[in-house]
C-alpha cells in the first residue's frame, strides 16, 4: 500500500506513523510512504525520523519525501491531507466578535469555521481533480476542520471517494471511560453514531458483553457521580475542561437518555450554550488589549522552535529517547488510521465514524447532506451500519448545521459569494436576529485576505440588501 500524505513535514506525522508502525506493521509492508510538504526540509526531517524510528525496521516499506505533488501521486492507494487552514491573527481575533455577539468559536462546527473552510477548500477540490488523472481509485482521508465540508465537496463534485476523519474516534474511549470512573483510554468500546461532525449522538453502545445504556450507564451514574481525576490531561486547565465536558454529558444522558460520540467544545456548545459561552469567553476575552502582530510573531516563534527541535533531532537520531509518552517524538497508537489502513490494506473489515455524504444511510435526510455515520470498512467496500437515525429531540438542529456545511460545500464548489451568504443564512444560532448581520460583516473584515470575489459575499449583509 502506498500513502501519500500532503503536509508530510507537519508535527503530527512521526506519532502517526510510529502507531501505525507498531500496531499495524504489515499494512505497509513492501509499500512507501511519500511525504509531501511545500517546506521540503521539514518533509525531509519528518522522513529520516520515521527511518530512525525503532519500529520502522519490521515494516519493509519505503520512505520518501517531494515537494511536487504531481509526481507522488501515481500508484497512490491512500491520500492523506493533514494541511491546515488556522493562521494568526486571524484565528484568534475572530473568536473576539464571536464572544461579543454570542457565538461558539472553534475550526469546525461555526461561523469562524465557515470562514476557515475558505482557506482550503478549492485547494483541496484541485487536488482530488489531479487524483482523478493519477490514481481515481485511491481514498481520500481529510483530517483538517471542517472536515465534513471538505468530504462533501470531494465526494460531490469529484470521483474521488473521501472520508472526514476526526479525534472522536479516540476520544469517545476516553469519555465513556471517564465517566464510569476510571482516567483512561479503553478500546473495548464500540458505538453506533449519527449526527454531524462534533455533534453525533451513540445509538447503540457496548463495552465487552455489556450494553452502554441498558446496563453501564444506569449502573455507573448515580445521583452522587462525579467526575474524576483526570491527571492525564497535564495542567489543571485542562482537567477542569475536561470535566465540565464530562458534567455535561451526563447532564444531558439524566435528560434526553442519549449521549454525544465525542466532546468537543463546538458540539457541546450547541446543546449547553449559555454555559459554553460564558466559558469561551472567560478563555478569550473580547479582544480590548489583542495584539495581532504579537499573537503573529508568537505562533511563528513556536513553529520555528519546535521544527528547529525536529531537524537537530533527525541530524542526531541517536540522542531520541522514543520511548517518551508525550512531545515530538511520541507514538500514537489511538489513532483512527490504524484500523482504517488495516481495512484498506485486506486485513478484515473494521467499524468506523466518519463524515461523508449520507447517500441514504440516515433515516430522514436526503442523499447529498454531509453527516457523520458509523460504516464498516472493507477493503475498497464502504457499509452504512444498520438503522441509523437522530434521536428526538436534535433532529431540526442537526439538519440545520447539516445544511449549514452543505451549502459551504456548494459556495466552495461554484466559487459563490452567494451560495456562502446563504450558508452563513443557514446557521441556526440566533437566526434571523438583528445584530448577527453585524457579526459576520465583522468576521468578513478580520477574513479579508481571502479572494476578494468571495469575500463580496459581505454585501449581502449590508442593511436594505436581500437575496430573493
Amino acid at each position: 500500500m502506498n500513502v501519500t500524505i500532503l503536509g508530510g513535514g507537519s508535527l503530527r506525522i512521526l506519532p502517526l506513523i510510529r502507531g501505525i508502525f507498531s500496531a499495524a506493521p504489515a499494512v505497509l509492508q513492501d509499500g512507501e510512504i511519500r511525504l509531501v510538504d511545500r517546506d521540503l526540509p521539514r518533509a525531509e526531517a519528518v522522513g529520516k525520523l520515521i527511518l530512525a524510528a525503532p519500529e520502522y525496521a519490521r515494516t519493509g516499506c519505503r520512505v520518501i519525501w517531494t515537494d511536487d505533488l504531481d509526481s507522488a501521486l501515481p500508484g497512490t492507494s491512500v491520500f492523506y491531507l493533514t494541511m491546515g487552514a488556522r493562521r494568526q491573527p486571524s484565528y484568534q481575533e475572530a473568536f473576539f466578535p464571536a464572544n461579543r455577539y454570542g457565538f461558539i468559536a472553534t475550526d469546525n462546527l461555526s461561523v469562524n469555521g465557515a470562514f476557515l473552510s475558505l482557506r482550503l477548500g478549492r485547494t483541496i477540490l484541485n487536488i482530488a481533480r489531479k487524483m482523478e488523472k493519477a490514481c481515481p481509485d485511491a481514498l481520500m482521508l481529510i483530517f483538517p476542520n471542517p472536515v465534513a465540508v471538505y468530504s462533501h465537496l470531494v465526494n460531490t463534485h469529484t470521483r474521488i471517494r473521501a472520508l472526514g476523519i476526526c479525534g472522536g474516534f479516540s476520544n469517545h474511549r476516553w469519555d465513556l471511560t471517564r465517566l464510569a470512573g476510571r482516567d483512561a483510554y479503553d478500546p473495548c468500546w464500540e458505538v453506533t453514531a449519527a449526527g454531524v461532525n462534533h455533534l453525533s449522538f451513540i445509538l447503540r453502545g457496548s463495552c465487552g458483553t455489556r450494553d452502554l445504556y441498558k446496563e453501564i450507564l444506569p449502573e455507573v451514574l448515580k445521583k452522587n457521580w462525579t467526575p474524576p481525576a483526570i491527571p492525564s490531561a497535564g495542567n489543571p486547565e485542562t482537567e477542569a475542561r475536561i470535566q465540565q465536558s464530562l458534567n455535561w454529558l451526563v447532564r444531558l444522558y439524566r435528560r434526553y437518555g442519549t449521549l454525544i460520540f465525542s466532546t468537543e467544545a463546538d458540539g457541546l456548545g450547541h446543546i449547553f450554550p449559555d454555559e459554553f459561552l460564558l466559558w469561551q469567553r472567560k478563555t478569550y476575552g473580547t479582544g480590548g488589549d489583542f495584539d495581532p502582530h504579537a499573537a503573529e510573531q508568537r505562533e511563528k516563534e513556536e513553529l520555528q522552535r519546535n521544527y528547529r527541535n525536529l531537524m537537530e533531532a533527525a541530524s542526531h537520531p541517536a540522542g531520541i529517547d522514543w520511548s517518551r509518552k508525550t512531545g515530538l517524538f511520541r507514538k500514537v497508537e489511538t489513532d483512527i488510521t490504524i484500523p482504517l489502513f488495516r481495512a484498506l490494506a485486506g486485513q478484515g473489515s473494521v467499524r468506523i465514524t466518519a463524515s461523508r455524504p449520507n447517500g441514504g444511510a440516515v433515516k430522514g435526510f436526503g442523499p447529498e447532506m454531509p453527516l457523520e455515520y458509523t460504516m464498516d470498512l472493507d477493503g475498497t467496500r464502504i457499509t452504512p451500519a444498520e438503522n441509523l437515525f437522530i434521536p428526538e429531540p436534535f433532529y431540526g438542529l442537526i439538519a440545520s448545521l447539516s445544511e449549514f456545511q452543505h451549502l459551504q460545500s456548494e459556495a466552495i464548489a461554484a466559487w459563490s459569494p452567494e451560495l456562502f451568504a446563504r450558508a452563513l443564512d443557514a446557521y441556526p444560532v440566533q437566526q434571523f436576529q438583528g445584530e448577527r448581520d453585524v457579526f459576520y460583516r465583522k468576521m468578513f473584515e478580520i477574513f479579508s485576505d481571502l479572494d476578494p470575489e468571495i469575500v463580496s459575499a459581505k454585501t449581502y449583509f449590508t442593511q436594505g440588501s436581500h437575496r430573493c
